[in-house]
């Protein structure tokens, strides 16, 4: 089954280019303003919700919290790009996303709350030999200084992994 998020943010824009990203991670990605979250995530039941810390009529964190109570086994993401000061948010937010948004970014938070497998391989290879990869096949950035397990390049962003099928 297909994993779905819901994006709930007043910026069109902004939510435009993080459901790009998410549905090239295979998510199924809806849409909301602040004033449907609500029922959207009822509706579409989001395995993840990212929420805009601060909308026209109300802030993030307490939307959220709103709907963890409606539905608690949602994992909650709050964005900003604004600094957040993390004692004045709701204890029901699970990670904090920092905009504007990498993809480096996106899948290190979404691995941090549990969302993504640790299980990866690179792209079309299945050679022990491309394990082994120093450098980005897409940018010539030098990757022996970080872990292996590294799924896209920190450097340019392109994806040199993907999760194993």
């Amino acid at each position: 089954m297909k994993k779905r998020a819901l994006l709930v943010n007043d910026s069109r824009f902004e939510s435009l280019i993080m459901k790009d990203m998410l549905n090239n991670l295979g998510y199924d990605v809806e849409l909301a303003d602040e004033f449907d979250a609500l029922y959207e995530a009822e509706q579409f039941e989001p395995n993840i919700v990212i929420v805009n810390y601060i909308m026209r009529k109300t802030k993030g964190d307490k939307l959220i919290k709103d709907i963890k109570d409606s539905l608690p086994e949602s994992k909650c993401l709050l964005s900003s790009s604004n600094s957040i000061r993390y004692e004045k948010i709701e204890d029901s937010v699970d990670g904090i996303l920092h905009t504007p948004l990498s993809m480096f970014t996106l899948k290190d938070s979404l691995k941090r709350i549990g969302e993504t497998e640790d299980i990866i391989r690179f792209m079309g290879k299945e050679d022990k030999a491309s394990t082994n990869l120093n450098y980005c096949p897409y940018c010539a950035s030098n990757l022996s200084e970080f872990d292996k397990g590294i799924i896209f390049c920190p450097y340019c962003g392109h994806t040199i992994k993907q999760k194993a099928k």
